[in-house]
């Protein structure tokens, strides 16, 4: 069997409080690597290339006095403008794709992508995981955990694709309902696909 054949890429996604935190924590425990997509779209943030183009569209205010990316003046931008925000992800999600395709490994992993549908990235995936949850504990969590209101949640979420859409374009739907003890057996059910078949 070739490396092609022995490597996956698989990607996590699911709206804002889903739980994909939660599964890429199970999956570690259970001895699969998981990649985080934010983890490295932070370092692609500070590359040069990045600084590059947001000082030729913003001049000096975008940097600190150290060349660093002056997130707060970044962010203004983006949530108050959606041309800003469009042209960051222009510059940003390539760079990411660009990454995680380089990334090499003999065995099947993960990588958590919360926008993977909005960036367009099932494209850079062998399958889709997406984790889904009901919408009441999906809002509660938010609430409970980032001490977001209402129209916080409502904000953010029409941003993003809705959970309905996520499950008839994932290969593997993965419900997170509260039930951890649920949530580990469907994670393990969903690895049983990965599991050598025997030919003979």
């Amino acid at each position: 069997m070739s490396k092609e054949d022995l490597m996956k890429r698989i990607a996590i996604t699911g709206s804002m409080g889903s739980g994909k935190s939660t599964v890429s924590q199970i999956l570690r425990k259970l001895g699969y690597q998981v990649y985080d997509a934010d983890l490295i779209a932070k370092d692609v943030l500070q590359s040069d290339v990045t600084k590059a183009q947001l000082f030729e569209r913003y001049g000096s205010a975008v940097l600190n006095e150290d060349k660093s990316i002056n997130k707060n003046f970044l962010a203004s931008r983006i949530f108050s403008n959606i041309e800003d925000k469009e042209h960051l992800e222009a510059i940003i999600h390539p760079q990411v794709y660009k990454q995680i395709v380089s990334l090499e490994t003999e065995n099947l992993f993960f990588v958590e992508v919360p926008l993977l549908y909005e960036s367009q990235g099932e494209q850079y995936f062998d399958e889709v995981w997406a984790v889904v949850s009901e919408e009441s504990i999906l809002r509660e969590r938010l609430k409970l955990n980032r001490g977001y209101t209402d129209q916080m949640i409502d904000e953010r979420l029409i941003h993003q694709l809705p959970q309905a859409e996520k499950i008839k374009r994932a290969d593997v739907v993965i419900m997170n309902n509260n039930d951890i003890k649920a949530l580990k057996a469907s994670i393990k059910k969903a690895l049983k696909r990965y599991e050598p078949t025997s030919t003979g």
